[in-house]
């Protein structure tokens, strides 16, 4: 692209920008007055000029990525494809240790980044080139199972860290691009009652277990993976004995009930798999939200406390450096994880509402990207970034309010942390790319 064609393509979607600009600077503020605590470190007491540093860098990635049509990703895909698994390899083998996860690559200097941040978006631009190039052969099985299986690969490795917070990011990922690729229906229902499968029971299983309540207490029979795979076993079998009946009667009673015994059967092996990658206390951290009393002083203790500073924030605030759960140390991991509850409690509900607000136009001239791309490939690409971005601003808020389990899931442009500010950002660069491109043939 000329420079004499820039400026001529070039579309402002100020909505778009200027909610995420906003939103950065507040994150600054709000890790700035987290550093200022009577128990922040030193290294705490720099984390937003750090943040300031990343932010300009983030930003001059994003004009960099201007420059370059969207489309021409979709060349690269192969390329894309291999470095992210590569990334992913190396940081198991070289990967520093951080929070129980695996998942740092520490460069000279001391400088360290995530590079699971960065598939996010590496693997949405393969999965978008993927989807857009079988077309309507999306709505069959083996497509869907091939897309699957291009997601799979990562998130194994991703889950071998073991980060299960970042894993769980690729599942609405994935969801949401099937979705506007043209997936089936009954197929899209299906996988979410696997995943549902997968992910609930062995919390279910962890709760019963912390609770000791007798109305779930058959599921602490679950608890022991052989179990679960034997009835896994079951509900194979008896997929198997339908389809055959299937093939002899050509009756849909037998492929629906071959369908119904085949979804729990991947349901519970996936269940299987997690909870051998989950530790203990990762489920402990999972479930606590239930019930925060069940461990106060401990995996309970963090949601407390941003309840409390949440609540405490009332309808205005007690003002920038004015909240006490963040200034005298109460509420931990409050530049990162619980930076909503830091926001809250020095700006209160008009400032929480503000936030909510500025996330809402983010998120809605995203869909319009979406709904309006030149292509089915921009379309692919949007409708992942926007499920990323979706599912981070739900799940941690709800998190900070306790109506989410605690998964280490940041909050976009506000939390602390270069590889998902940079991340965010960039997924920011391209739903800008593709909007402003829509209007050239």
């Amino acid at each position: 692209m000329s420079r004499r064609e820039f400026p001529r393509e070039l579309r402002f979607d100020y909505g778009l920008i200027l909610s995420f600009i906003v939103l950065t600077v507040l994150g600054i503020l709000t890790i700035y007055s987290a550093g200022r605590g009577t128990s922040a470190t030193g290294s705490q007491e720099n984390e937003h000029i750090k943040q300031i540093y990343w932010a300009v860098s983030g930003c001059v990635i994003f004009i960099l990525l201007l420059f370059i049509n969207y489309q021409k990703l979709g060349k690269y895909t192969v390329f894309i494809y291999i470095v992210s698994l590569l990334l992913l390899g190396a940081t198991l083998l070289l990967g520093k240790r951080v929070r129980g996860a695996k998942s740092w690559i520490t460069l000279f200097g001391g400088l360290g980044f995530q590079p699971s941040e960065f598939v996010k978006i590496g693997i949405i631009i393969v999965l978008a080139r993927y989807l857009d190039r079988i077309g309507e052969e999306i709505k069959t099985l083996r497509q869907v199972l091939a897309s699957l299986a291009i997601v799979a690969v990562p998130l194994g490795l991703i889950l071998l860290q073991p980060d299960f917070g970042t894993a769980l990011v690729y599942i609405p990922i994935v969801l949401t691009m099937l979705f506007f690729s043209g997936i089936r229906f009954a197929h899209l229902v299906s996988l979410l009652i696997i995943f549902g499968i997968a992910i609930v029971l062995p919390l279910l299983v962890t709760f019963s277990s912390l609770t000791g309540s007798e109305s779930i207490a058959f599921f602490q029979t679950l608890d022991d993976t052989r179990i679960v795979l034997l009835v896994a076993a079951i509900f194979g079998a008896l997929s198997f004995i339908f389809f055959i009946l299937y093939k002899v009667t050509k009756k849909d009673i037998f492929f629906k009930a071959m369908s119904i015994f085949l979804i729990f059967f991947a349901g519970l092996v996936l269940a299987a798999l997690l909870g051998k990658f989950l530790k203990p206390y990762q489920r402990k951290r999972l479930i606590v939200f239930l019930k925060p009393t069940i461990d106060p002083y401990g995996s309970g203790y963090n949601i407390i406390q941003s309840k409390i500073a949440v609540g405490a924030g009332g309808l205005f605030g007690k003002g920038l450096l004015g909240g006490t759960q963040s200034q005298l140390g109460f509420l931990p991991e409050r530049s990162t994880d619980f930076i909503f509850s830091i926001f809250a409690e020095e700006w209160g509900f008009v400032g929480s509402f503000f936030i909510l607000v500025l996330y809402s136009v983010f998120i809605y001239r995203g869909i319009m990207v979406i709904l309006t791309a030149k292509d089915r490939f921009g379309s692919l690409v949007a409708s992942g970034i926007v499920g990323m971005f979706l599912f981070h601003i739900i799940i941690n808020i709800g998190m900070t309010i306790g109506l989410m389990p605690i998964t280490g899931i940041p909050l976009p442009f506000l939390s602390y942390g270069g590889s998902f500010l940079i991340t965010s950002i960039v997924g920011a660069s391209l739903l800008f790319n593709i909007e402003s491109r829509r209007y050239v043939r």
